[in-house]
């Protein structure tokens, strides 16, 4: 579950920032007729307002992906340690059967 969650908050992210990137970049190159910008930096800025929102959606996909993996390993060492002393306790009663 988490790989699937990172996975797709990378996807997003990337997509997004490919988006805003190009499309940026393109509205900033942009000449009207005389020479002058055709759009001006808040325009680029607003219409970057969307890639934004994806971005920090990719971002929070991840973190939880992150998140779940941490819980994942705390419970895999948590439940380690707990068969651990379960099968020592089991070989420590053979053990005192066997010399008695």
């Amino acid at each position: 579950m988490h790989f699937w969650l990172a996975t797709i908050g990378i996807v997003l992210y990337i997509a997004s920032m490919w988006v805003s990137g190009i499309g940026q970049g393109l509205m900033l190159r942009a000449f009207d007729d005389y020479g002058n910008l055709a759009y001006t930096f808040i325009e680029s800025v607003v219409f970057m307002h969307w890639p934004l929102v994806v971005r920090m959606l990719g971002g929070m996909f991840f973190v939880s992906g992150i998140l779940i993996m941490v819980f994942n390993v705390f419970m895999t060492v948590r439940n380690a340690k707990l068969e651990q002393a379960a099968i020592e306790a089991k070989i420590a009663a053979k053990l005192a059967k066997a010399r008695a």
